[in-house]
């Protein structure tokens, strides 16, 4: 059996569609994933930027470390669960694009409202908006790439899409750092019925704006997509899917739980690690920000590209292929994240992380891919949401959360928070790398199942 084969199956086209819609060969399938990254590009801009604030946010707002991670985490985490879920099964039924459009301009107008947030609660309703419509916009973008690309190229367009993400979050540090180092010099404005905005505040106007723009011209030039081996025009509820999952639970149990556990080290790593460098060696955002945008950028992409290429060499010989590069990269990665934050000065410890950030995202495209192809098709949103929304609420929770409560009860001290990222890496990382593990040998059994089955 030749498992890079494409197999199209019935296609069940979403209404409104027209028949000038890009099949899987098109070029303009390549287009529409790569408007999809500038917009996930977009998305991690708008969700990193506050990362960047945490002392300022402290100082202006008087929060302590455990409200920045309510902010960081909880008010974008629980909207997945109470929005996410629910609108998925129109990721499965409806116009992928239009869904895509809308949310990004719900969550461009929110980061834009947090320049005017003036007390904690504000700016947890902005998070909020931001984390519902960023959360279905992924699973939705999954779904759209999965049929824009024949089967073998799709580690390289997830590849793209996820260079979005990277690039978003290393612009959110960079432009970040150096928007708030060209307006450090500028006083509290005080705006008549509101309040003061302060100079970190108006950040996040100038880089919500655009999104607005950008939601208007994907209306206008994003194709929507045929459903590849489409069956169900109306989707399947989500008691069908929870018992495909169930049925399948060897390899969707074991993944899931090892993902979330990943997505508690990764996202606290990144919601603290700004905090992390100016704490420990004094490196103020208007720094540190540019320096690891910067770093980020670059090692992503080495490391999203390299990545994608390798596991489109391993599905040659192995139907694990996925699993099996996601597992190398996370097991390589682990000794670089625990040294990092012991490094005696700044530039050694960013030397570190950009070694470690190349080996650890060359396993995204795979977990996209694995995701997708082992989920027929009408099932793919939601699926993806369920695994997101575990991702989001668990990991986005629990790992902002568990840095700050460590930080202020067990290290009992601002300075120790090197010693915590370290003790958290050691605590989940080995577990999730087990979980992956095991996930391997079913994982191949369902990829056969489903190339056969034509999704």
């Amino acid at each position: 059996m030749d498992v890079r084969s494409s197999n199209v199956g019935a296609v069940a086209e979403a209404p409104g569609l027209s028949a000038a819609a890009p099949d899987q060969n098109s070029p303009r399938g390549w287009y529409t994933i790569g408007v999809l990254a500038f917009v996930a590009m977009l998305s991690y801009v708008d969700r990193g930027v506050l990362a960047l604030f945490v002392q300022p946010l402290k100082r202006d707002f008087g929060l302590s470390d455990t409200q920045v991670s309510m902010l960081l985490g909880l008010a974008f985490t629980l909207p997945a669960v109470l929005v996410g879920v629910p609108a998925s099964r129109l990721i499965d039924s409806g116009v992928r694009r239009t869904l895509i459009a809308s949310c990004l301009a719900i969550w461009s107008a929110a980061t834009a409202v947090c320049g005017l947030a003036q007390n904690f609660w504000t700016l947890f309703l902005c998070r909020s908006f931001i984390g519902a419509s960023e959360t279905v916009n992924t699973s939705a973008s999954l779904s759209v790439i999965t049929d824009a690309v024949r089967r073998e190229r799709l580690p390289r367009a997830f590849a793209i899409q996820s260079a979005g993400v990277m690039v978003g979050s290393s612009l959110a540090l960079l432009l970040g750092g150096v928007l708030y180092g060209l307006l450090d010099h500028l006083e509290p404005i005080v705006v008549p019925g509101l309040g003061r905005v302060h100079n970190w505040q108006l950040v996040f106007l100038i880089l919500g704006l655009p999104g607005l723009l950008v939601a208007a011209l994907m209306m206008v030039s994003v194709p929507e997509p045929p459903r590849k081996g489409g069956t169900r025009p109306g989707g399947y509820p989500i008691r069908e899917v929870l018992g495909y999952l169930v049925a399948h639970r060897a390899m969707h149990l074991r993944l899931f739980s090892a993902m979330v556990l990943f997505s508690i080290i990764n996202i606290g790593l990144l919601a603290w690690s700004p905090a992390f460098y100016e704490r420990t060696y004094g490196w103020g955002p208007e720094k540190i920000g540019p320096v690891m945008g910067l770093v980020a950028l670059v090692c992503s992409l080495i490391g999203l590209f390299t990545g994608a290429r390798v596991t489109e060499l391993f599905s040659k010989r192995n139907d694990d292929a996925n699993l099996r590069v996601m597992f190398l990269a996370q097991a390589l990665a682990l000794p670089l994240h625990l040294a990092a934050p012991l490094m005696p000065n700044p530039w050694m410890a960013i030397g570190i992380n950009a070694i470690a950030g190349i080996v650890g995202v060359m396993g995204g495209p795979a977990y996209y891919a694995a995701i997708q192809l082992t989920t027929p098709n009408e099932m793919r949103g939601q699926v993806a949401m369920l695994y997101a929304t575990g991702m989001t609420t668990i990991g986005g929770t629990v790992g902002p959360m568990l840095v700050a409560l460590m930080t202020d009860h067990v290290a009992r001290s601002e300075a120790d928070l090197r010693y915590v990222l370290v003790a958290i890496n050691m605590m989940v990382v080995p577990p999730a790398l087990y979980l992956l593990f095991k996930a391997m040998r079913p994982y191949a059994q369902l990829f056969r199942e489903r190339i056969d089955a034509g999704g």
